[in-house]
């Protein structure tokens, strides 16, 4: 807990949340890196400690570092991705020597035009007369201009160096945040392993003690968690054999009709080429048949019914699905239409998996319902 409070502490201050913060932050660096370098220098020329118009000369020459340092990562990061790559460090040196010459050029004119360079130190005077010249070199000494820019770079160290500390800091701090939430993933995964296989466990255990008084119920504790065992490592392909849909439905259906035997009916016919390896959308047959008892036999207390019928041929299965319908004062309390969410949610899958290439039917009547679906196989 003290090192999740220590990191997130030190990510709020290399990135400050609020947008003042960040401006705050980046006026104290700058206030602090002209304050300095102008105290730093004005001892070499005592005698012009006092001058106003050097003083000024000196502020305005450490200032421009501000619009080059950001002029620079805005033309590094036209790159692509600015700072990230083995290349970043020539990029960003190209960078700062281009904006610092478009910026120093029209400061030196400044110094020119309302102060004057005879009025400034020698450094200004030597320096300037280079940036007075022509924006494209005449002369071979006139490329020394760039020379200027050069040395210039030794200030931009410090801001840069921040620039890229900063960023490597913060990519650590991401990487562990990845890192842990990997690890809570797995764990999590681990739990929702640990928690069906202890299910798994008592259900054959149960049925195994059960057995010796009842062999149907030690049967359906057996096919309970086959089903669950189905759903949790079967089902997570998009695709799965047609066969152990099959068998998973014929399973749900013997459970279905061990469960409401009393006042339904339940019958289930499988022809064609069953053996056959083909595949279908996961779940997709079996979820139009839930479908069907939820909405013929789990809705009503009354005698009621399910027939499916699936014909598997070469190269496309065709099932068919006819449930009774509840009362109509039963089907109004529920707020449940056979025709709404479910098969929706059918349509949208048969539409991504089968566009144009399934025919789905659905007839509806006072006290019945049937549903007539065919699709393609797929290798």
């Amino acid at each position: 807990m003290k090192d999740e409070t220590n990191s997130g502490a030190f990510s709020r201050l290399l990135m400050p949340g609020e947008p003042r913060m960040r401006a705050a932050s980046h006026m104290i660096f700058w206030g602090t890196f002209i304050g300095y370098h102008m105290i730093f220098f004005f001892p070499i020329l005592p005698e012009r400690v006092y001058d106003a118009d050097t003083r000024l000369a000196y502020l305005l020459y450490y200032a421009r570092f501000i619009p080059i340092y950001y002029g620079a990562l805005l033309l590094a990061g036209l790159s692509g991705k600015p700072l990230q790559t083995w290349f970043s460090p020539l990029i960003t040196l190209l960078a700062c020597i281009l904006v610092t010459h478009l910026v120093t050029k029209p400061l030196y004119h400044f110094y020119e035009s309302h102060i004057g360079l005879e009025n400034l130190p020698r450094n200004f005077q030597l320096i300037g007369k280079y940036y007075l010249r022509g924006w494209l070199p005449a002369a071979s000494r006139d490329w020394y201009v760039f020379v200027f820019d050069l040395m210039d770079m030794q200030l931009l160290a410090l801001p840069i160096g921040l620039k890229w500390i900063r960023r490597g800091a913060l990519g650590d701090l991401r990487r562990a945040a990845l890192e842990k939430d990997q690890v809570e993933k797995e764990l999590k995964e681990l739990r929702a392993q640990l928690a069906p296989h202890f299910i798994l466990n008592v259900l054959n255990a149960a049925s195994v003690e059960v057995d010796p008084f009842s062999k149907k119920a030690s049967e359906y504790l057996i096919d309970a968690a086959d089903m669950i065992r189905f759903a949790l490592y079967d089902t997570r392909s998009e695709f799965i054999e047609l066969n152990r849909e099959l068998d998973f439905i014929s399973r749900y259906l013997k459970l279905e009709t061990m469960r409401s035997s009393q006042r339904s009916r339940i019958d289930f016919e499988s022809t064609g080429q069953t053996a056959t390896a083909k595949r279908v959308p996961t779940l997709l047959l079996t979820t139009l048949i839930e479908n069907a008892l939820k909405h013929g036999v789990h809705s009503t207390h009354e005698p009621s019914y399910v027939k499916i019928n699936c014909h598997i041929d070469p190269d496309t299965v065709t099932i068919q699905v006819f449930n009774s319908k509840p009362l109509p004062e039963q089907s109004q309390r529920r707020k449940s239409i056979q025709s709404g969410l479910g098969l929706r949610n059918l349509r949208r899958r048969l539409e991504g998996h089968f566009p144009d290439k399934y025919r789905l039917l659905v007839t509806e009547r006072p006290e019945s319902f049937l549903v007539y679906l065919q699709i393609p196989l797929e290798p």
